[in-house]
């Protein structure tokens, strides 16, 4: 679909009147139309009316490579010719076995099992129930903790966000999964009264997260 088809100028009023987008509000589009992306080639898309933008977040890190590549689309179709999606359920086929003997090729030491998951909130959320159910086979269900930082993103699943340190995105939906522990940010501007010392922004940094890891126990991490 170029940016000139007659059809783009309706596509903003049907969205407005069926597609819930994800993180915005809806409210605002009452008397704004919606922006609507119709194509994109290399780093850059295009939207209805056929301004131009850089895909800065890469279509939400998933097209890295670019937009339009026709080797991707060949190889999609020819695929979905053969097989459409089989999920990994007690049954592998062929295109998920070359790519987890890829990555297990370029990953270190004896990393050599890959669990494929659908997208990053899926995948911090496996990690996590992985860990869960490794110490409760070895005996030691109380490990059921997970620390991370504050303001890092980790996802939006009920499990993924509770690990996420952004409260705006955290707040609307709690309480969420209890053990999730916050430790300080190590950006330098987020104590900017430090930024030319590192030992005390070092301090700052390690001094409170030191206090929050000392009420947990080792034994439930």
């Amino acid at each position: 679909m170029s940016t000139s088809d007659p059809e783009n100028s309706h596509l903003s009023e049907r969205a407005q009147r069926h597609l819930w987008m994800h993180f915005s509000r809806m409210g605002s589009y009452k008397d704004h139309e919606v922006p609507v992306i119709v194509r994109g080639e290399g780093a850059w898309v295009w939207d209805q009316h056929g301004k131009r933008y850089l895909d800065g977040l890469a279509g939400l890190f998933t097209t890295q490579i670019g937009h339009g590549r026709t080797e991707l689309a060949e190889a999609g179709a020819k695929q979905a010719e053969t097989l459409a999606y089989f999920p990994l359920w007690t049954y592998a086929h062929p295109r998920a076995i070359e790519l987890a003997e890829r990555l297990a090729d370029l990953a270190p030491g004896d990393l050599n099992h890959v669990f494929f998951t659908t997208g990053g909130s899926e995948g911090v959320e496996s990690a996590w129930k992985l860990a869960r159910q490794y110490f409760r086979v070895k005996g030691q269900p109380q490990r059921t903790k997970v620390i991370s930082r504050y303001i890092a993103y980790h996802g939006t699943s009920m499990g993924a966000l509770s690990i996420t340190g952004i409260p705006d995105l955290r707040t609307p939906f709690e309480p969420l999964v209890p053990g999730a522990i916050k430790v300080t940010n190590t950006n330098f501007y987020r104590a900017d009264i430090y930024v030319d010392d590192e030992v005390a922004f070092g301090r700052w940094g390690v001094l409170p997260s030191s206090a929050r890891l000392l009420r947990t126990s080792a034994r439930d991490l």
